[in-house]
């Protein structure tokens, strides 16, 4: 599992309007300049974000792009799905649904595809914009370890006062 390099370009140049705009709108080449990547590239992913509301453009002569919410209102979580195909689908196999799995009744692996997936979304959804601008690098590592580690602490101690299912959701 992999985050597409347009799903990676899109966080960035989300984040770079929210370190850059401070209201005003942030002209494309100069976000295309300061991340390296090629300003046809993030015309096409713009459009992306601007019909996912997450950015607004503005026309004229000044004009650009500006968040379309509050930085603190967009996690990473709504970038990267709007972007990217969803981590999970119903099926291990490309063009075979779970019920049509020949090995649905038996296979433990769906389980397991799923549960991941829900961990990173979960991870992703627990991250704003607001968290990863205007702080130096070394304090946003460690507040993404931290948040990580009390993501898996909530989830083991739901998962320790939670009763045993007779029997569970598969895929």
């Amino acid at each position: 599992m992999q985050i597409s390099t347009k799903g990676k370009y899109s966080v960035r140049a989300v984040l770079d309007i929210a370190q850059h705009s401070d209201g005003s709108p942030v002209p494309l080449a100069a976000i295309s300049k300061r991340e390296g990547i090629s300003l046809l590239f993030l015309e096409q992913l713009f459009q992306q974000l601007r019909k996912g509301e997450i950015v607004k453009s503005v026309r004229g002569p000044h004009g650009g792009y500006v968040l379309a919410r509050d930085p603190s209102e967009i996690t990473i979580g709504n970038i990267v799905r709007l972007i990217e195909p969803p981590l999970y689908t119903n099926s291990c196999f490309k063009n075979e649904s779970v019920e049509n799995c020949r090995i649905g009744e038996t296979c433990i692996g769906g389980a397991i595809w799923k549960q991941l997936a829900e961990h990173v979304d979960g991870f992703l959804d627990s991250i704003t914009v607001a968290d990863l601008t205007h702080k130096p690098k070394a304090e946003v590592v460690y507040s993404l370890k931290h948040r990580s580690n009390r993501i898996l602490v909530d989830r083991l101690k739901k998962i320790e006062t939670a009763p045993e299912p007779e029997t569970a959701e598969v895929a």
